[in-house]
């Protein structure tokens, strides 16, 4: 069952945010909220996607560090921060309106752009919050992903 509360909570931190961001990245348009939804559900399924990428980077980064808290918690960052970034990279290239190259898509296409990937990144870091606690303090990576 907490599963899928947790894939609830990530479902509606997502949807909120895309929701926002179709506020912030597209002036001049109303955001829909069926719109939202499915950007959100878009964003889920790219955290089930790259949840593989994310356990594979930090089992091999948590081998070297070794185990234990203060290691835990520069895994996560070193490895979820990115991978996040990439994540939100592909959600503003379908919100963000316009024809852009992918360098200027791999960096943001702007300011507004770039802290809406930002704040995408905090509130995903945030919704692991939850998990964080259903696992008694562990922090999800490497062989404590599963």
């Amino acid at each position: 069952m907490e599963a899928v509360l947790y894939i609830a909570l990530k479902f509606i931190a997502y949807t909120a945010w895309c929701y926002f961001g179709l506020h912030k990245l597209r002036p001049g348009s109303r955001p829909a909220v069926a719109g939202a939804i499915a950007y959100g559900f878009l964003r889920l399924l790219l955290g089930f996607f790259f949840a593989v990428l994310i356990w594979l980077l930090s089992s091999v980064l948590i081998s070297r560090l070794g185990s234990g808290l203060p290691q835990s918690i520069v895994t996560y960052l070193l490895v979820y921060i990115p991978v996040r970034w990439v994540e939100w990279t592909i959600m503003a290239m379908f919100i963000v309106p316009g024809s852009h190259p992918f360098l200027r898509w791999s960096v943001g296409t702007g300011r507004i752009d770039r802290l809406w990937r930002v704040g995408g990144i905090a509130i995903s870091c945030v919704a692991d919050i939850p998990l964080i606690m259903s696992l008694g303090g562990v922090i999800p990576v490497g062989r404590f992903l599963c």
